[in-house]
């Protein structure tokens, strides 16, 4: 385990991890045998399938999938090999120890932001859905406005900028802060912000990227739908966006970014062939699977 780490609080360790990032950040090339892919996977943003289809284009040798609390027991699994994991997913704020394990080495480091609303809506389906949830007792008495009083995670009210400033489990700060801080921290420390409401587009800029040679998916881990967008009553609805000002900010700043490569770099042709030979795809996994 890293001593600076462990010993700075996490704010300390933000701007450490983020001095770190921008030395060795890829921003654009990316060479397969020398440099990380490492994805920043947010909680209920379909990171899960992303991850997925990523990994399908790497030998299982050169993937590692870990989460924060897991390194934080087990720091060695990093370099449990002759060499680094070619790719590393899995939840890892920005103020997270995998930066100080990994540093030195060129990485192409990408994440994929969702809308708040939405991203809220899918938190509380999950752990509804999961009766052996930390979290499922929130839920029992059927009220999302009663889960979300309760505020049992902090992914909850700004989730999303919090993970990329520093300020996911402790300190203060305004929502003009997160958002500001956050955005250059994205801006600063990432080769690639994606969307998932754009998430075919987003397939497609990482396969050009990154070389990939199959980016065909199916959605995974989709959380049953106790409640939707329709059935929100609007006293939940504000609570919800008052609570998630910061994230707005960042989501539609990162849409627009997204947006801004697509209209560059790809036709309307080439997402829509995409969409039907993926399309296809999925039909032809489906049959194999009856």
């Amino acid at each position: 385990m890293s001593t600076t780490w462990l010993s700075s609080s996490d704010l300390t360790n933000f701007f450490i991890n983020k001095k770190i990032l921008s030395a060795v950040i890829k921003p654009t090339s990316y060479n397969k045998n020398t440099d990380i892919c490492c994805f920043s996977h947010i909680p209920k943003t379909a990171g899960t399938s992303l991850e997925t289809v990523i990994a399908k284009n790497y030998k299982v040798s050169d993937t590692l999938h870990v989460n924060a609390p897991d390194l934080n027991e087990q720091p060695k699994v990093i370099r449990l090999k002759k060499h680094l994991p070619r790719f590393i997913c899995g939840h890892h704020p920005l103020h997270g120890q995998l930066y100080q394990l990994i540093q030195k080495v060129p990485i192409f480091h990408f994440t994929q932001l969702r809308d708040p609303l939405d991203r809220v809506l899918s938190y509380y389906n999950y752990v509804k859905g999961k009766t052996d949830h930390p979290m499922h007792g929130y839920t029992k008495d059927g009220s999302i406005i009663h889960f979300l009083l309760k505020n049992p995670s902090p992914e909850l009210c700004n989730g999303q900028s919090k993970r990329f400033s520093g300020y996911l489990h402790s300190g203060l700060a305004t929502d003009d802060q997160l958002f500001t801080e956050s955005r250059d921290a994205l801006i600063t420390c990432f080769s690639l912000v994606l969307t998932t409401c754009l998430f075919d587009e987003s397939l497609l800029l990482l396969k050009k990227r990154l070389g990939l040679s199959d980016v065909f998916y199916q959605r995974e881990n989709v959380s049953q739908k106790f409640i939707d967008k329709q059935s929100l009553d609007d006293a939940t609805l504000n609570f919800i966006l008052e609570n998630n000002q910061a994230d707005m900010q960042l989501f539609e700043w990162a849409k627009n970014q997204c947006q801004i490569l697509i209209a560059n770099e790809l036709t309307a042709e080439t997402i829509q062939r995409f969409r039907s030979d993926n399309q296809t795809w999925q039909q032809l996994i489906n049959s194999q699977s009856e």
